[in-house]
């Protein structure tokens, strides 16, 4: 038996969090110290604050561009570093050529002057990762589903954000994706790449998993007798009222 055919677990995530030693005080030292980041620092800077804030409304910034803005006060280069973080965060390779890109775009002699005080300099840190079991053990991609509703966000973070990037046993998109639901796997890929807050992305799958069984019922009830039609109609108008009376948040 394949990895991939059988159940999927899900993990929940602590971080013990350390310093580098590496510091910067001005964005030549940050670009020197990016170069010589271990995956993991990158990582720490670039996308823990989706678990340091799981309940935001709106994205938070990660640490390099935060740092820039707000420390240095370059808010074009801090701009570049976001969208860089954004758009190329797939993999450790992929972002640091794209941080060192949006750096390069300012002369050196700017980069060594536009800095700040030893006492606001950025600490570079990095984050190891202890996975912890969490009992619950998918067989189909609805108990998967059914378990990611419940979960906290640290279960989330690692199976959506932090192992695609230290890939280690079967992906939650590979598995989905092994059991017919391409779409759905797409869907949480995109939206954790995204920089989506985590419970935003709770809240979009609980309501699309609820369409989703809505249409599947619709289109069911559409081969049944009449009699069979008008309870699946009746059964989906009552729903519909319950939403009404009690609406969801919203995302």
């Amino acid at each position: 038996m394949t990895p991939l055919s059988s159940g999927y677990e899900l993990r929940s995530v602590v971080h013990l969090v350390r310093p580098t030693g590496a510091r910067a005080q001005n964005l030549e030292e940050l670009r020197a110290g990016i170069v010589d980041a271990p995956d993991r620092s990158l990582f720490f800077h670039a996308r823990h604050h989706q678990l340091r804030h799981p309940a935001s409304e709106e994205p938070v910034h990660d640490d390099f561009s935060a740092w820039v803005n707000g420390v240095v006060q370059d808010r074009e280069t801090a701009e570049r570093i976001s969208f860089a973080v954004q758009n190329r965060a797939e993999s450790p390779e992929s972002l640091r050529g794209a941080l060192l890109d949006a750096l390069l775009q300012v002369p050196e002699s700017e980069r060594l002057s536009r800095g700040t005080q030893p006492e606001s300099e950025f600490v570079f840190l990095l984050a190891e990762s202890v996975p912890l079991p969490t009992g619950v053990t998918a067989a189909i991609a609805r108990e998967l589903v059914h378990g990611l509703i419940a979960a906290d966000a640290s279960v989330w973070f690692f199976h959506l954000i932090e192992q695609p990037w230290f890939p280690e046993g079967p992906l939650l998109g590979d598995w989905l994706i092994a059991r017919g639901e391409e779409r759905l796997a797409a869907w949480l890929i995109v939206g954790a790449a995204s920089g989506q807050p985590i419970e935003v992305m709770r809240r979009r799958l609980l309501r699309r998993w609820r369409q989703g069984r809505i249409s599947r019922r619709v289109s069911e009830a559409a081969g049944a007798s009449a009699e069979v039609r008008r309870e699946a109609g009746r059964s989906t108008v009552a729903r519909l009222v319950r939403r009404i009376h009690k609406p969801e948040p919203p995302a």
